[in-house]
Parts: structure tokens; sequence; C-alpha cells
């Protein structure tokens, strides 16, 4: 258990622990009670929870079904703090939604290590860090499925590894019609993250 902006919140060994990507996300939300958020991969909720403490609406999901039993346990303890409304959902990226619903603000925080040929992804923690052979198995089918659910002002955030190939990631941003900005980042001994801020053209 640790706390957050006067969160409490519960870990879980089969769910992904808010680490430096998750704080990185987190620096630069700017959320309010006019925002629907829709998260992916929510992991323990501390996101979700955060802008749900802000007043917004929020969707949130995880494949993980022990990260969404998470969830509902961090809200329920949280209860007193949240101004606004959170549903819990579990599936597959955008599998979750319906196909009217839209949302002012997505956030994901994907699998984005690059995995060797051959590597066999095992437990819930490694479908939760193991990106593909280029790392943007999941980031490419996340961008590819957002015009659908984002507002037309609406704007989307994801993390991306350096580790990755960075000019794939811009041929696919491009291809989609979105314009990209990285809003936060930190370098590491052996890899920088960023945060990627898309919005539409």
């Amino acid at each position: 258990m640790f706390h957050y902006n006067g969160l409490e919140i519960d870990t879980h060994p089969e769910v992904y622990d808010p680490a430096e990507d998750t704080y990185l996300i987190l620096d630069v939300l700017d959320v309010n009670s006019n925002n629907r958020i829709f998260e992916i991969g929510t992991g323990c909720g501390i996101i979700s929870l955060y802008c749900a403490s802000k007043g917004a609406d929020v969707v949130c999901s995880d494949i993980n079904p022990f990260a969404t039993d998470l969830v509902k346990e961090n809200l329920e303890k949280n209860k007193s703090k949240i101004k606004g409304t959170i549903e819990i959902r579990q599936g597959d990226l955008f599998s979750v939604l319906k196909s009217n619903e839209r949302f002012n603000v997505i956030i994901f925080n994907p699998p984005y290590l690059p995995s060797k040929k051959g590597d066999i992804v095992g437990g819930w923690f490694d479908k939760a860090v193991n990106g593909g052979i280029d790392g943007l198995s999941a980031t490419k089918r996340f961008i590819e499925g957002l015009n659908k659910h984002l507002d037309d002002a609406g704007k989307a955030y994801f993390v991306f590894s350096s580790l990755s190939d960075r000019k794939k990631l811009e041929r696919i941003v491009y291809k989609n019609s979105f314009k990209s900005e990285i809003v936060n980042s930190k370098k590491f001994i052996d890899e920088t993250l960023d945060v990627y801020y898309l919005s539409k053209k």
C-alpha cells in the first residue's frame, strides 16, 4: 500500500505497480469536472482514481482480471475522495467500449518494452510490459483505434520507450492523422521514457 495525492492505493503481485512511467503521465494531466476520461491498462487504478478525485467522469479498463478487482478495492477504499465517477471494465483496448462512446481524454501506459523473437509472454506482469518485437504492438493498435472514440477536440496520452522504434511510431501517428508532441520525458541509464500527447489534425 502507498499514498498519492491523498489517495490510499493497494497493490497486487499480479498487477503492474505504479512506476516512473505512471508518474510521468500524472505530472502532465490537467483534470477537471468537465473531463470524460477513458484509461486503458489501468493497473491498480491510480491514474483513474486521481482523475475522479478531481471531478472527472472516468471509464477505466484492463485486460488483467486481477487489475480490475484491485481497482474495485481501491475505489471502495477511497470513495470519500471521489468527486466524479469511475466505471471499471475488463477487456482489451477499445473492445470494452460501445461504438458511440467518446471521450475528451484517453490515456494509455502500454506494454512498451521490445521482446526478442521467441520470447514467451508468461504471466500478467509480462503482458503488462512486453510490447512485442518492436515494442509498439499495443501502441499501434491503440493509435489505430483512437479516432473512433476521441472527441474532435480531445487529447490522448501514452508512454513511449526509446528502446522502441521512434521513426516507426511517428509513421503510425502520421498515417492515422494525429499531431504529436512530447510533453514529459525522463532519462535513465539505458532508456528514455517519453509521454506523447496526440490530438486530431
